[in-house]
């Protein structure tokens, strides 16, 4: 039951993620500013914290070929990227105890850090040209803005997710 829930909430934060593209770039001030919320990849880096670092890994894996065939530019780039910092998130829990700020703010930096990752691989390929200045200021920092928005409904859903297989090994 837990895997179905955490399958279907993973679909609509992939479609929301998707669906908000549509949104970006916004003019600001006069300037094209981008706003890309990875809550997919948010909702994954709690999976590892309150659903267990095995179901996190594994939807990782689901959820980065998916991404990787949905958008089809380069292969490997979502799945890979995922589950390292599945890994690097797991890792940083054995240091850190699951104190909220704690957490929000390693769940921040991963996914600035994802974010840079996917950014420096297109770059090197060739694939966008934005200089790393422009990058930084007019897409990172409003992406992490957004995605620290939707951080505390994401922190709700992977708590509620977790109470479900709670409930579950109760009941049985």
């Amino acid at each position: 039951m837990q895997t179905i829930v955490i399958f279907i909430i993973g679909i609509l934060l992939m479609y929301t993620d998707m669906a908000f593209t549509g949104f970006s770039p916004m003019m600001v001030f006069g300037v094209e500013v981008y706003f890309v919320p990875k809550l997919l990849f948010m909702y994954i880096l709690l999976l590892t914290i309150y659903a267990g670092p095995g179901i996190s890994m594994f939807f990782a894996a689901v959820f980065g070929i998916m991404l990787d065939v949905y958008i089809g530019s380069l292969y490997g780039v979502h799945i890979f990227g995922f589950i390292a910092f599945v890994v690097f998130m797991q890792a940083a829990f054995r240091v850190f105890y699951r104190d909220f700020v704690a957490m929000a703010f390693v769940v921040l930096l991963n996914t600035f850090l994802f974010d840079l990752y996917q950014y420096a691989i297109y770059r090197v390929l060739d694939f966008i040209a934005m200089p790393f200045f422009d990058y930084i200021a007019l897409r990172a920092i409003p992406s992490v803005l957004v995605n620290a928005l939707f951080f505390v409904i994401l922190y709700v859903l992977a708590i509620q997710t977790a109470k479900v297989r709670k409930e579950l090994r109760r009941i049985n």
